[in-house]
């Protein structure tokens, strides 16, 4: 599971809830056959969690963010020594990083096999033990499986000599294993597996399984009679290659190209080794999530040692997310906030990544015919970021009887042609996409305002009650009470309630004190997102001084270009009445700042945040640098005067960089004291 970053919980019981959901999902992940939740929402969840304890040290995780293998069962045998999980890493840097603190240590690269880990005993030769990982701590025996017909792959239960010692591995089922494994499971009467991982980890516990399960195996550490003078890992693992056990660093100097060593104490020999290991992901016969890169030392692994839950002598190197290939059956077009076309491939349900996805975004008109892509196409899908699901191309030989796709020439909503000056398409009919522009208004990080989803925005502009903006402010309890909706999924209207509605008035009330900010973004013009409405807010102040500008005062404005001022002084015309019904409504129309810019302690600085803010989200702490006086920037540049640094892989990087231009750096924690003193005061 790969690691993230998220907002710590707001109080005890959100919190104790969504530990309780993470130790489910990781009961799955490790033992079920279906899983909970995508990996990637697992990751956020336990993000979350670990921020909170670091938050609030008293609050009780059960293990969940600290734990080798966090929520799982330990199960009823003891390991001699815990298996540990390892620290993950996803960039050059932090590769380099990493064999920086083996001081020269040759190094060792091998797949990272997405199965279930285990430990195995033998005694004189013949397979006594087979443990589970469990928390790392105590796993369950699963002997009776293991040795069972037809075994296990890779795992001889007689060795050819009689040794004795422990195997630590991972049993995994290759691409045929899956294949066969589906085959019978299908022909017993039940539904197939979602995915190879949760496949082996579900039936390896099943006592009674009706049907054939074939797996494999492959040895990542070995120890006993006969090892205990040796210090090389590759020398061990040739041992377990001669005694018969497949090993993780047979199977990837198998897969690799002639000439590409999987050892070595340069960090771009084996970024290299990584690299043409991620490249032959897709065409390997046996699923990695990443690769293990490990001191090849034992001397050096025990100078090393290990912290609580992981060793520092070994990381992982996390892999994209998985990539799915489905066949395309059509593409939806829609009209998005500011006008703007969009495309949605409707595609054969397909799972990526534990997720069964069944609609993916494509990027724009121009690049799906440069795919040549057409109804029937392969296609292949990711789900960038571990969220939105995206076709990212074409996949390999296609069918013959492919039908290309036209794209409409004109809006689908108002029968109008697109605006067609560049690779992206708009529609300037302002109706076309209110629905859109209400529902992204509504969203937390622009107006604020819970219950308004795309159903219920949808059905007031439907009912005639919203035909702008404005109209928002003027609804009243009675009105959308009784206004019906279709609920996703469903295809019955219910009405909205009176409870409903009146929540949802009250949110819109709430609305009117957000900052100017704020409502300059949810005006819906195009080039005017979070950061550009902050700059606009900073710049005129009010919303008059905005609806007053000339194409030279925009075009005066930092990050303004002359292009951007003259369609945003063109649209600021377009919704000149709904400015003047929103300023008389009563919404805030003075910029928003606790401190005046020129005096807060961030005054003229050029700021960048990264990682996750405790209690804030992205726009939330950028919003408080800028009432410190800062101008908020999205990359770390030369011309960045402070770096603001909270947790997660994407701070290190920006981390790293800023250290080597010199710029200096505030803490997350600084960060917020500093932004509640300028409150207090």
């Amino acid at each position: 599971m790969d690691s993230t970053t998220a907002a710590p919980f707001d109080n005890l019981s959100a919190f104790e809830r969504a530990v309780e959901r993470a130790r489910a999902a990781a009961e799955a992940y490790f033992g079920g056959e279906t899983p909970l939740m995508p990996d990637g929402d697992y990751d956020r969840l336990v993000a979350g969690i670990a921020a909170s304890t670091r938050l609030n040290p008293h609050w009780n995780d059960r293990g969940v963010a600290t734990a080798v293998a966090a929520g799982t069962s330990g199960g009823d045998v003891r390991h001699a020594t815990p298996m540990l999980s390892l620290d993950k890493i996803t960039t050059t840097a932090e590769l380099q990083q990493f064999v920086h603190t083996l001081n020269t240590c040759m190094a060792v690269v091998e797949a990272k096999f997405d199965g279930m880990a285990c430990h195995i005993d033998y005694r004189d030769g013949r397979l006594v033990r087979a443990v589970t990982r469990g928390d790392g701590a105590a796993g369950d025996d699963i002997t009776h499986q293991v040795t069972r017909e037809p075994g296990i792959a890779g795992l001889p239960q007689e060795l050819p000599h009689p040794w004795t010692g422990s195997v630590r591995g991972e049993i995994f089922m290759s691409t045929n294993d899956f294949e066969r494994a589906n085959a019978a499971r299908t022909a017993s009467g039940k539904s197939p597996f979602v995915n190879a991982r949760n496949a082996v980890a579900g039936s390896i516990r099943k006592l009674d399984r009706a049907y054939s399960v074939p797996m494999s195996f492959a040895a990542y550490a070995i120890s006993g009679s006969g090892l205990e003078d040796v210090d090389s890992h590759l020398e061990r693992m040739a041992h377990a290659r001669l005694s018969g056990i497949t090993t993780a660093a047979m199977l990837t100097a198998g897969a690799l190209p002639a000439g590409t060593l999987i050892y070595g104490h340069r960090a771009e020999d084996l970024q290299r080794a990584v690299d043409t290991l991620g490249d032959l992901r897709p065409r390997l016969d046996f699923p990695i999530d990443g690769a293990v890169i490990k001191a090849d030392s034992r001397v050096v692994r025990t100078r090393l040692g290990s912290h609580s839950s992981a060793p520092r002598w070994a990381t992982a190197y996390k892999f994209a997310p998985d990539t799915g290939y489905s066949i395309l059956r059509d593409i939806e077009v829609s009209v998005g906030r500011t006008g703007r076309a969009g495309f949605r491939a409707v595609i054969d349900p397909v799972t990526v990544a534990g997720t069964t996805i069944r609609y993916a975004s494509l990027h724009n008109a121009d690049w799906i015919a440069q795919q040549r892509l057409g109804i029937g196409s392969r296609v292949s899908v990711v789900r960038a970021g571990d969220v939105i699901p995206r076709v990212i191309a074409a996949a390999g030989e296609q069918q013959e009887d492919v039908v290309p796709w036209i794209p409409p020439t004109r809006c689908p909503q108002c029968d109008q042609p697109w605006e067609r000056s560049g690779q992206l398409w708009y529609c300037t009919v302002p109706t076309c996409s209110l629905a859109a522009l209400l529902t992204d208004a509504a969203s937390r990080d622009v107006l604020d305002i819970d219950g308004l989803g795309e159903e219920v925005a949808a059905a007031l502009v439907e009912a005639e009650l919203v035909r702008d903006l404005a109209d928002l402010y003027t609804l009243t309890v009675d009105q959308i009470a009784e206004v019906s909706y279709v609920r996703a999924g469903t295809t019955v209207g219910r009405r909205i309630g009176v409870t409903t509605a009146a929540k949802l008035v009250a949110g819109i009330a709430a609305a009117k004190e957000r900052p100017l900010a704020r409502h300059i973004t949810s005006l819906g013009i195009r080039g005017i997102g979070h950061r550009m409405g902050r700059t606009l807010a900073q710049h005129f102040g009010t919303l008059d001084a905005l609806r007053s500008a000339t194409i030279d005062d925009l075009a005066a404005v930092d990050g303004v270009a002359t292009i951007t001022a003259c369609w945003i002084r063109t649209r600021l015309y377009d919704v000149e009445a709904v400015l003047d019904r929103l300023i008389a409504v009563g919404i805030t129309t003075v910029h928003d700042t606790t401190t005046p810019a020129s005096q807060g302690s961030l005054a003229g600085k050029r700021v960048v945040i990264t990682g996750a803010i405790p209690a804030m989200t992205r726009t939330q702490a950028q919003e408080a640098a800028e009432r410190l006086g800062a101008t908020s920037a999205a990359s770390v540049t030369t011309k960045t005067d402070l770096l603001i640094v909270g947790a997660g892989s994407s701070a290190r990087r920006k981390l790293a960089k800023a250290n080597e231009l010199g710029i200096p750096t505030m803490s997350a924690e600084d960060f917020l004291a500093l932004h509640a003193e300028a409150v207090s005061t």
